[in-house]
């Protein structure tokens, strides 16, 4: 039965790294720590790492899918790929490693409890430039059309944001290598994407991931 705290499970990639955050959050007298085979339903899930790692990424969004819940996550960096994917995997909050305390941990696991979301400063400006940047258009950059893309290339999408590389994709939906370039070539000429990051923030901004 409840107790009335908020449970919070925290995730971390090695023994070590989840050592703070875990000791923060101890001390907050409205968190119960719960591990993740006890988690109940509104458990808040912290993720912590260095940066988003394979391991963490896939960690990440088997949790976003299974429990249809939001994350936190503690990092020390983001490239704009991994924020990309971190968003696509249901994270709503981030901090980075030197800004916890337990009050802030307290505040992020409390914010994605209410459904909300809260990314630092300059991690929103570049949320904001990668998702304008589907508008711009200028010398070799093409505007972006409106073709919806097929259900075969939403799920090739949602595999690019889930950090999955070619001959994994391959793997994923039983087709050749070849299949999977040609397939992603042929979305990127058609919608007037960029590249891979970019088809990721195009299905971010859409809703397909």
């Amino acid at each position: 039965m409840g107790d009335g705290r908020l449970p919070v499970a925290v995730h971390s990639a090695d023994a070590l790294s989840g050592v703070g955050v875990t000791r923060q959050l101890e001390r907050h007298p409205a968190v119960r720590l719960v591990d993740h085979a006890s988690a109940v339903p509104g458990t808040v899930a912290v993720f912590v790492s260095d940066t988003l790692d394979e391991t963490t990424s896939v960690r990440l969004h088997r949790h976003g899918r299974t429990t249809g819940a939001c994350s936190v996550l503690v990092v020390r960096h983001l490239s704009d790929s991994e924020l990309l994917t971190a968003v696509a995997a249901r994270v709503r909050v981030v901090l980075r490693h030197h800004e916890i305390s337990t009050e802030r941990l307290y505040q992020a696991v409390l914010t994605v409890s209410h459904g909300h979301g809260d990314l630092p400063p300059d991690l929103l400006g570049r949320m904001l430039e990668l998702s304008a940047a589907l508008n711009r258009s200028g010398p070799g950059v093409t505007t972006v059309r409106p073709d919806a893309p097929s259900p075969w290339e939403v799920t090739v999408l949602r595999l690019l944001a889930d950090g999955f590389d070619t001959e994994e994709i391959a793997g994923a939906i039983g087709c050749s290598t070849r299949t999977v370039k040609k397939g992603i070539s042929t979305l990127l000429d058609r919608l007037g994407l960029r590249n891979r990051a970019h088809a990721v923030a195009y299905a971010w901004r859409e809703g397909l991931i």
